[in-house]
């Protein structure tokens, strides 16, 4: 069996992806009714990630998939963590899902997705946000509280990661703590966030019409908010490094609160005419929620450069890999920067053993781990590029197996469907251990640059 984790080509194309982040008012196991609303919208809109809230339970997350989406899209690992929850799906031919980690706060789990673009293997963090509801002093302050949290996060990512920030974020004006603690830059990291709309004061406001997204229906039904639309609490945001030209940018003007034309302040969406989207895409966005979804384009650049490639060793053994593929695979060339410190190179019986003349390796294999031993602590060096689709073959029993991903990845997240034939995973130098028979689970994530002893029961591909 195949399954697919990370496919990285090359090329000088530029690829444009569509995101999507939808409030989908208290979504149950009992949410049936709408789901036909929701197909609707989201056909309409095609977009290639949807990020959603108040998504209740793992059920209906099941629910939501089965009767809205279809087998082009994959759902990432759900948290159901205290009050309604985020959830993410995503297009199997452009992303890949390297984890979801809860971020707590007083009322609910802010989610970082951590998502990787396959055709270019770029890694972009999402941010999912449902901040405290509601206007009054004690509410803006909770709202200011979960900003800064978030904040404590991403201004902790190194300078130049690419993230969003998405949600519901039930913010009323610019001048509300929260937003301003979104949007401002400190100076001494890259943890804000840019907002491409530009708004002063209020926001109920006319002028502002046609970025509101809250309510779309004048009259309540079905639980929520009715009133008419007058309020932006659904935006997506972004990081520096997405402003700034690079691996991935914002195109502009292409933030969008889908059937929001302008022409509807205080007033339902469906009210005839809407002249961005057909009556039959009007009334399904008035009846599946009581927001607006929020779509945005962004661009990916193909890497067709080289790039300095560094894995840091400690003396003696330590088990290595890449997710980047030597521009020279001879084995003598990539471990050319260790010079004399160099003992060994091994990978199951093959073996680089320079001061006595050995080399079995040949070429480094990026569906290989390697095992190394160095004198010292030293750092290899390399000139690497971004590899084309590869394979990573399990075999039945003992593999050296590499990391390919430039972020850490859970256990269960790499392995997929096949976890079940996963008997032992270990560092190959290192205590950590994943070993279900025994109950240990130690070893929760892959780390970058290290190999892993696994032992399998049973043979099985690895795509990326």
């Amino acid at each position: 069996m195949i399954i697919f984790f990370v496919l990285a080509v090359s090329g000088s194309t530029q690829n444009t992806i569509k995101f999507m982040t939808y409030n989908l008012l208290n979504f149950t196991e009992s949410s049936s009714n709408r789901t036909s609303q929701f197909k609707t919208v989201i056909d309409f809109v095609n977009p290639d990630i949807l990020v959603v809230q108040e998504m209740i339970s793992q059920t209906s997350l099941n629910l939501f998939y089965n009767q809205v989406l279809n087998d082009e899209w994959s759902i990432g690992t759900f948290i159901d963590g205290p009050d309604s929850d985020n959830a993410v799906f995503y297009k199997n031919e452009l992303f890949n899902f390297a984890g979801n980690t809860a971020i707590p706060t007083a009322l609910r789990n802010i989610s970082q997705f951590t998502m990787i673009y396959r055709p270019t293997g770029d890694t972009l963090l999402i941010y999912s946000v449902h901040l405290k509801s509601s206007t009054g002093g004690s509410n803006e302050a909770q709202r200011a509280v979960e900003v800064n949290i978030l904040r404590g996060v991403t201004n902790s990512l190194p300078v130049g990661t690419n993230f969003l920030g998405c949600g519901d974020f039930n913010i009323y004006k610019s001048t509300e703590q929260a937003y301003i603690k979104l949007i401002t830059d400190n100076g001494s990291n890259d943890g804000h966030f840019v907002d491409p709309i530009q708004m002063t004061g209020t926001w109920n406001n006319i002028v502002y019409s046609p970025y509101h997204t809250q309510s779309p229906r004048i009259r309540q039904f079905g639980g929520g908010a009715n009133g008419g639309l007058d309020d932006r609490f659904d935006m997506i945001l972004y990081s520096q490094a997405i402003s700034d030209p690079g691996k991935v940018e914002f195109v502009d003007n292409s933030l969008w609160a889908v059937g929001n034309d302008g022409n509807h302040y205080n007033d339902s969406i469906n009210r005839f005419p809407n002249t961005s989207v057909p009556p039959v895409v009007a009334n399904a966005l008035h009846n599946a929620s009581d927001h607006l979804p929020v779509i945005a384009l962004f661009k990916f650049e193909n890497h067709t450069t080289t790039e300095i490639f560094e894995i840091p060793l400690k003396a003696g053994w330590n088990g290595i890999s890449a997710w980047l593929e030597p521009v020279n695979t001879d084995i003598a060339s990539v471990m050319s920067s260790l010079g004399n410190s160099l003992v060994l190179l091994e990978n199951f019986g093959e073996v680089y053993w320079p001061v006595h003349g050995i080399n079995t390796i040949v070429n480094w294999q990026i569906n290989q781990g390697y095992q190394i031993k160095v004198n010292d602590d030293t750092t290899l060096i390399f000139e690497a590029k971004t590899p084309t689709g590869l394979q990573l073959q399990i075999e039945q029993g003992w593999n050296l197996i590499p990391v390919p991903s430039s972020v850490p990845i859970p256990v269960g997240t790499f392995f997929g469907d096949e976890i079940g034939h996963v008997q032992i995973i270990k560092e190959a130098s290192g205590n950590l251990i994943y070993w279900p028979e025994q109950g240990v689970f130690t070893l929760q994530y892959l780390q970058p640059r290290k190999a892993y002893l696994l032992k399998s029961d049973e043979s099985f591909t690895i795509a990326y």
